[in-house]
């Protein structure tokens, strides 16, 4: 079982208005378009993390099958920051192999990416892969359920995910990937801009 984590309560403070559901092509969100190629990806399992505008957010995925894809609240997004985001997935998801956690921003990573560490962590199962591009490092983080206790002490204090790849450096695996969307996240409007531009056939 490979359960993906969406990190998805933030609160775009650097964009006007709620990023996740700006329609980037009329009646399809950035939030749609990552959890669409999550779904056509080897990941069996979604879990949503929702904070900020959490209502809003479900009633635009809420068509998506419910059997693969389930949306949580975090009620702690705000103090808690994203490594409660991270606590809350990984609850929800203790009987997975590994989990990938991919932030709801970076939303144009591709199915075969997802399918890449899948394949890589069955394969030789390593503590945590990190994706590269020309030797960059991006999302989503695989994290195998060895992890999953240190995971779940994670805080913004002690710097988050951040804390883990420090620990476990030697464990990592960077894999070399051909897809430059997994170092393209959305901050602010101008990002926008230069993501509709690389959008070309993926929706």
């Amino acid at each position: 079982m490979i359960t993906c984590v969406v990190l998805a309560a933030g609160e775009s403070r650097r964009f006007p208005g709620n990023k996740l559901l700006f329609e980037i092509k009329p009646g399809v969100t950035i939030i749609e378009i990552l959890l669409k190629s999550i779904l056509a990806s080897k990941v069996d399992r979604t879990i949503v993390v929702l904070g900020h505008e959490a209502e809003l957010v479900i009633k635009k995925i809420k068509h998506f099958d419910s059997n693969l894809l389930h949306s949580i609240v975090n009620p702690n997004y705000i103090n808690g920051g994203m490594s409660s985001s991270i606590r809350q997935g990984v609850k929800h998801a203790l009987d997975s192999h590994a989990i990938i956690i991919t932030p709801a921003d970076i939303p144009l990573i591709p199915p075969k990416v997802f399918d890449q560490l899948i394949d890589y962590y069955f394969n030789h199962s390593p503590r945590v892969i990190i994706p590269t591009f020309q030797d960059q490092k991006g999302h989503p983080i695989l994290v195998s359920s060895e992890l999953f206790q240190q995971v779940l002490n994670i805080s913004e204090e002690k710097r988050g995910m951040k804390e883990i790849v420090q620990n476990y450096w030697d464990d990592i695996i960077f894999l070399p990937t051909d897809s430059r969307e997994i170092l393209q996240d959305v901050d602010k409007y101008e990002d926008m801009i230069l993501l509709k531009s690389n959008l070309e056939d993926r929706i």
